[in-house]
């Protein structure tokens, strides 16, 4: 989309779209001046984002965007008050694949805004986790796609003549060579959303998942339990991994391998970014990037952040006229420019990916194979909830107070029940 392009154009090009699809009859209007967004932020450079973003859609439509910023949690918290308050404040929301199974009968479906081809553009894997698996309905409409791959310090292990792990065995092998002298081979988060995606990727790559095919809850099988134990024998028992990790998060992940503290960690497109820039990181020039390490596969969450629209919206129309700018290819070109954040465009990402060069173009394509190969929890009734009880489950056995199989085996019992009492069985 062109940077000089009038909003007759911008209105016009979504309805050419419309009428050469099978599956949209949606033709843009927009006649309201000004809608209401709450958005993610998160770091000094996503206010400037969002201005630019707004102000080149007002440039292009005459449309006002009112809006307030949120970082992740306090955003998903808030909209998920709203949610249950039908309210109308805003008429856009950031979201996430994470927590969407929440907002099912709060977001409108954006099925009918989006043609076939379009929606065939966006990365399979998280159209999929956006829809409503009774409906088929699509709750929101990916922005950019975030997996992980593996950061380690390239000049440490040149040193001491190590390659990045590739298996887990190899993870506490050359884990157990690095440590020392107040460094760490590895660091893992512990608590949290973050400690619930690390025990999903081993799940997976053990060979468990987390519902069997009659959608109750497998995380406790002979799997879970292998998966569980090795993470907490990586803090409790290898010992290559901070020991207070079981408190971390992402962001401590990240400070922890920036500040040159441990050696290897499993982080996100924007830590690429982070760890590029002498103002955020120590260990400039100094990192690779491998592909994630693997038991049985070599499986890795693939989410989006995404947008959403409310269905208790009354401008309908000019917010879905925002929501397609917010994923053209103008605005995720800008992402990945600032960020590094990867395209939810299949398309635009093979540019990005073609037009890199060096680290980046080999961190790019591990990426990228991450993503296709990429998983995430289930959208059924209740598992957001789900979500909570986990966070409490893994958090004991990595902190010591309870085993693997007693925690998993207790959480997945009452799991059972709450997606029970959720509907996920009717």
């Amino acid at each position: 989309m062109s940077g000089t392009l009038s909003r007759r154009k911008f209105l016009a090009a979504s309805a050419a779209v419309t009428a050469g699809s099978l599956a949209a009859p949606w033709v843009a209007k927009a006649d309201a001046k000004e809608i209401t967004a709450l958005l993610i932020t998160g770091g000094p450079l996503y206010p400037k984002y969002w201005e630019k973003i707004v102000q080149d859609f007002t440039a292009k439509t005459g449309i006002k965007v009112r809006y307030d910023l949120l970082e992740f949690t306090p955003l998903t918290a808030k909209v998920v008050t709203l949610s249950a308050a039908r309210s109308s404040q805003y008429d856009v929301y950031s979201t996430h694949t994470a927590q969407i199974d929440s907002y099912f009968n709060h977001f409108a479906p954006l099925n009918s805004y989006f043609s076939d081809s379009e929606l065939a553009d966006f990365y399979p894997v998280a159209v999929k986790y956006l829809r409503d698996p009774k409906t088929g309905n699509l709750a929101a409409i990916p922005r950019n796609m975030d997996a992980r791959v593996q950061y380690y310090r390239s000049d440490i292990y040149q040193e001491k003549g190590l390659k990045p792990a590739e298996t887990w065995e190899e993870l506490v092998d050359v884990g157990l060579k690095l440590t020392g002298d107040g460094h760490y081979g590895l660091v893992v988060p512990g608590q949290g959303d973050p400690a619930q995606r690390t025990f999903s990727d081993l799940l997976w790559q053990a060979g468990g998942d987390w519902v069997d095919q009659a959608n109750k809850p497998a995380f406790n099988s002979e799997a879970g339990i292998k998966a569980l134990t090795f993470y907490r024998d990586l803090i409790q028992k290898h010992k290559i991994v901070p020991p207070d990790a079981v408190g971390y998060q992402w962001n401590e992940n990240s400070t922890e391998f920036s500040s040159g503290t441990v050696y290897a960690t499993f982080d996100w497109p924007g830590a690429f970014a982070t760890l590029s820039n002498p103002e955020t990181s120590r260990v400039v020039g100094k990192w690779s990037t491998a592909p994630y390490v693997r038991d049985k596969a070599a499986i890795s969450c693939a989410i989006s952040h995404a947008m959403a629209l409310n269905g208790q919206s009354g401008r309908k129309e000019p917010a879905v006229a925002f929501i397609k700018y917010t994923v053209s290819t103008d605005a995720q070109r800008l992402q990945f420019d600032q960020f590094t954040n990867f395209p939810s465009s299949q398309s635009l990402a093979k540019e990005v990916i073609a037009a890199a060069k060096g680290p980046q173009a080999t961190w790019l394509q591990q990426l990228e194979t991450t993503i296709a190969n990429g998983k995430e929890w289930p959208k059924l009734a209740g598992f957001s909830k789900v979500c909570t009880l986990m966070f409490s489950a893994i958090e004991q056995a990595l902190s010591d107070q309870a085993s693997p199989a007693d925690s998993l085996n207790q959480a997945a019992t009452e799991a059972e029940d709450i997606m029970r009492r959720a509907g996920a069985y009717d």
